[in-house]
């Protein structure tokens, strides 16, 4: 009878874990600031650094536990639009803009952090009269799963890249500082079965370099830009900078039905324990 009544309790859990309470969401509700990220040209594109500057806004992160994902992104508030612009100083592409009415799925696979504490963290930026703080953190995660073709197709139009295959798995470790009034990072990367973020950004610096220096060099090849660029000392080379601003904004995630299987079957057995506990 106890091991009906446990199944009973895992599978109520898990219906219950399927409701909206199962989602979990990180919200942009207005935030917009300067960026810099640089470090990824020293031959060493997955060590970079990011850079979020004379920040205004709030948002709320919400960490979830490891699991399996589908991560998705769209307006915060239902029935109103999310926002999201940015304006290269010397980038790829000069402003890149765009508006979403709905979710937009980006990828679905597992998603794993260590040093992160589950939960949600809330943060207000450029607020008058709040004294200046700064505030270390750093934490690691890893990822393995693959991304939408609509994904792929942004990117290599922003880039001019031709990425094909979704797939891809990877680490990231992170630390850095929050301020008042900024966020900065140091980001260290693995990537396995793509190239990963840094080279990405190499590639895009690499492309926004080649449009002067094609204009007085006409006829040199891909090969020759790419060492033009490397050979170059112009302190507009490795830096992708500029302005952003984003407005209801929302990253959902919805664990997988493993994962909501898992969570059920550790709900359930701390039930157990306690009973244990108390009939003893």
């Amino acid at each position: 009878m106890k091991k009906y009544a446990l199944l009973a309790a895992t599978a109520a859990l898990t219906a219950v874990s399927t409701g909206a309470s199962a989602a979990y969401v990180s919200n942009v509700q207005s935030l917009a600031g300067n960026f810099a990220i640089s470090g990824f040209a020293d031959m060493t594109p997955l060590t970079y650094s990011v850079s979020l500057t004379d920040l205004v806004g709030s948002l709320s992160l919400t960490a979830a536990p490891s699991g399996d994902y589908t991560i998705s992104v769209g307006p915060g508030s239902p029935g109103t639009t999310g926002v999201a612009s940015a304006t290269f100083f010397a980038g790829p592409a000069g402003t890149v803009s765009g508006t979403l009415t709905s979710n937009v799925p980006v990828f679905t696979g597992s998603l794993s952090a260590s040093g992160l504490t589950p939960g949600v963290y809330d943060f207000a930026f450029g607020v008058p009269g709040v004294p200046a703080f700064s505030i270390g953190f750093g934490f690691t995660g890893s990822y393995d799963g693959a991304t939408t073709m609509g994904v792929l197709g942004f990117l290599n139009g922003l880039l001019g890249t031709s990425f094909s295959d979704p797939t891809g798995a990877g680490t990231v470790a992170i630390t850095g500082t929050i301020t008042n009034n900024s966020v900065t990072m140091d980001i260290v990367e693995t990537a396995s079965g793509w190239d990963g973020a840094g080279v990405l950004l190499l590639a895009a610096d690499i492309g926004a370099f080649a449009v002067p220096y094609l204009t007085s060099n006409p006829t040199a090849t891909q090969a020759q830009v790419t060492a033009a660029y490397f050979s170059n000392s112009n302190l507009s080379r490795d830096i992708i900078d500029g302005e952003f601003a984003m407005r209801n904004i929302a990253v959902t995630a919805v664990p997988e039905p493993a994962s909501l299987a898992l969570l059920g079957l550790g709900l359930a057995g701390l039930g157990v324990m306690r009973r244990r506990k108390q009939a003893a």
